[in-house]
């Protein structure tokens, strides 16, 4: 592989220093750096420069062709941009990105790689986090193999001596994929690898939901919404890239027309803006909702495809003789296997088994080779990215599963959405948000019965109503809750800093529907060392030898009594607690209010 001149001058920058100062190690870590790390580097900047977009699945474009810059809001500004890596690392080495679905967080991660490389800030290092759901070693063993390179063995010591200098940025990606099974596993080794390497930088990316908020030392930023303002840059810039300026006109008329005002929120998705863009000449009407979105652009995929980028709509022959239907079946099908397993990328095997059970299941005569051809290059729903296979997006493949869902009989409905829904939690850290708005959008009678109102049931029917103090005891113990305490390493004080639970499909449920936020119970400002103390010899307070990321914890939910109940409402979880369950008793009236004047007027409709 030719390394640029560009990575080359990075990784001398910091490469050289190193050397300098561990002298004794000088052989072992030029060894590690020309042979992993620089080789590293370049390839994912080669990865990166090129790339692939929802409008443009079928080929590497110039990344800054087509990056629009999204902003970010803290405490301290409301659109801030990044323009430079050292800036947003000013006060803070450690910064989390929180954004929904589509909002465009792969696409910035991308940029700060690239940004970083190019003013020489810091050696960037990316890491997935869903591929640790299936890698049996440690956090830090992960990060060896992936910089060592496949001609050197991994070693320790160097990674160690390396690491230490702080010349790294840590670009972690996805939280919210990681398997709930490995939460506690991978977030307790990178929390201790962040305090072992704390020089460094980190970033991770998460969508809402997963309590990404709860890693102690970092820095929330959330992705704004795109305004009307920039909603037109975006639409220009697309359309400058295929040199239709015409198109962009005709949009942005609609975008601008006062009867959509009300639907433009929709467009405030990178994503959405571009499935939007996309399919504009056969819908040119806003839709009113997401599904509408996934729903032209799958019927735009598989009737023009190509009109975006190739004049005249040319359209790719389809092997299989396959109808629309069917495609759009098999689809549903793989995207609800796939997706209650976790699997957002998938290899050739993968792919190849899953697709040739499935034709068998729904009898259709077709050659798999054929089949593949048609979804990849016919109709590109699904796209090629290097080794591997996935959609376009994550959302697309959670759009075929909801609508799978929504064309089951009642029976089915009820089995799924009460116990097969209850699964994603083994596959995902929480961010369900998108995949859940897209089940009620489109079966909201269903979904309401079977999923919302039955996990709001269940988790009344726990808390004991008898007093505040049994109130707070249930609750406690429904979520295995105990508070985090950490000994600060320059004073030696002991402070409160976060919160441990048991994450459940219930506890997400109402993480979305913004009923319960598990990470305010892990906000403990004021100074509470002296009452730490005391509990500590009470015996309240428990030493946790095992546990890197809380080496103290006051047990919420095992050891019960006076003096615990005192501390919940010391630290002012009480009125919190009763606030969850007072709103949760009117969710539980409303919902039902719901579910009857649905049903009514679906009885009184049927009668006309």
């Amino acid at each position: 592989m030719a390394i640029s001149k560009e990575t080359l001058s990075l990784i001398s920058t910091f490469k050289n220093p190193i050397i300098e100062k561990l002298s004794e190690w000088k052989d072992e870590i030029k060894f590690y750096f020309d042979t992993g790390i620089v080789k590293y580097v370049e390839n994912i900047k080669n990865k990166y420069s090129k790339t692939k977009t929802f409008l443009f699945r079928n080929e590497n474009v110039d990344f800054y062709d087509v990056y629009f810059p999204i902003t970010l809001k803290n405490q301290k500004s409301t659109s801030y941009e990044i323009k430079h890596v050292e800036e947003l690392f000013d006060e803070s080495n450690f910064i989390c990105i929180i954004g929904n679905a589509g909002c465009g967080k792969s696409m910035l991660l991308k940029h700060i790689f690239l940004l970083a490389i190019k003013q020489v800030t810091r050696i960037p290092i990316v890491i997935e986090l869903r591929n640790l759901n299936e890698f049996k070693g440690s956090f830090f063993e992960y990060v060896n193999k992936s910089l060592s390179g496949k001609k050197i063995a991994p070693n320790d010591i160097i990674l160690e001596r390396i690491l230490s200098s702080g010349d790294f940025i840590f670009l972690l990606d996805g939280y919210d994929e990681v398997f709930s099974s490995s939460k506690n596993k991978l977030t307790t080794e990178l929390i201790d690898f962040i305090d072992t390497y704390s020089n460094n930088y980190f970033l991770v990316t998460s969508r809402p939901g997963a309590n990404v908020e709860s890693l102690p030392r970092f820095d929330n930023y959330f992705v704004n919404q795109l305004n009307l303002k920039q909603i037109k840059q975006f639409i220009n810039l697309q359309l400058k890239k295929v040199d239709d300026i015409k198109l962009g006109k005709k949009i942005i008329e609609v975008v601008e027309r006062p009867e959509n005002q009300d639907y433009n929120s929709y467009l405030s998705s990178p994503l959405l803006l571009s499935m939007f863009i996309m399919t504009f000449n056969s819908y040119p009407e806003l839709p009113k909702t997401k599904s509408k979105f996934y729903w032209n652009v799958f019927d735009t995929l598989c009737t023009k495809h190509d009109s975006f980028t190739k004049y005249g709509g040319y359209q790719h022959e389809r092997k299989t003789g396959l109808q629309n239907e069917e495609l759009e079946n098999i689809l549903k099908w793989f995207a609800y296997t796939s997706l209650f397993k976790g699997r957002y990328d998938f290899d050739d095997q993968y792919l190849s088994e899953l697709l040739s059970k499935i034709k068998v299941k729904l009898n259709l005569d077709c050659d798999l080779s054929h089949l593949i051809e048609d979804l990849t290059v016919a109709t590109s729903i699904i796209i090629i990215d290097g080794l591997e296979y996935r959609f376009p997006h994550k959302s697309l493949q959670e759009y075929f599963t909801a609508l799978l869902i929504k064309e089951q009989s009642d029976p089915i409905k009820k089995e799924i959405y009460s116990k097969k829904i209850g699964q994603l939690i083994k596959h995902t850290f929480g961010g369900n948000e998108n995949f859940w708005n897209l089940c009620q959008e489109m079966d909201v009678l269903a979904f309401t019965k079977y999923f919302q109102l039955a996990h709001i049931d269940s988790f009344i029917s726990i808390i004991d109503m008898t007093s505040e103090e049994l109130m707070c005891k249930s609750f406690m113990k429904w979520g295995n809750f105990s508070q985090g305490i950490i000994k600060d390493k320059q004073t030696g004080e002991l402070k409160f800093n976060g919160i441990s639970w048991d994450s459940n499909i219930t506890m997400q449920i109402l993480e979305e529907m913004k009923v319960l936020h598990v990470t305010s119970f892990a906000k403990i400002d004021n100074d509470y060392e002296k009452f730490i103390l005391k509990l500590k010899v009470q015996g309240v307070i428990k030493e946790n030898a095992q546990n890197n990321l809380f080496p103290y914890s006051l047990d919420y939910s095992n050891n019960w009594n006076d003096l615990v109940y005192n501390a919940v409402i010391e630290l002012g979880h009480k009125d919190k607690i009763l606030n969850i369950i007072t709103k949760m008793k009117k969710l539980q009236t409303e919902l039902n209010d719901k579910i009857t004047f649905i049903e009514k007027s679906n009885s009184e409709l049927l009668e006309l």
